[in-house]
């Protein structure tokens, strides 16, 4: 006969199993939640989408501003863009042209603003 009870050579057989399965659910938690975990990784896709974004911004900007630069070199004067920074830096209009104004500081609460 042997001299270790039922309950104890049960217990004994659990062991291993309780400890793969505690070392499973360890690893899967940081695959979830960790710093490299698939949390982490939609977060960081989030941010490298709006990264992306500003970049394109940016990439427009920058675009808008060569083609007026190229517009003002001397071999390709626009005589458009000319006039047009010629009587904003002079401030000055030719009698016939209608004049718009454009304002740009108007907060969204503003009647003028809301009215428009």
């Amino acid at each position: 006969m042997s001299s270790t009870s039922p309950v104890i050579r049960r217990l004994g057989q659990a062991v291993a199993p309780v400890i793969a399965f505690t070392i499973m659910v360890y690893f899967i938690f940081h695959s979830v939640e960790g710093n490299r975990g698939v949390l982490a990784y939609w977060s960081m896709q989030d941010r490298v989408s709006e990264i992306a974004k500003v970049r394109d911004e940016i990439i427009a900007k920058r675009n808008h501003l060569e083609e007026r630069v190229i517009a003002m070199r001397s071999s390709h004067l626009d005589p458009d863009l000319l006039d047009e920074r010629a009587r904003a830096m002079l401030n000055a209009a030719h009698p016939d042209d209608l004049i718009i104004f454009h304002h740009n500081g108007y907060l969204d609460d503003d009647p003028i603003a809301a009215k428009q």
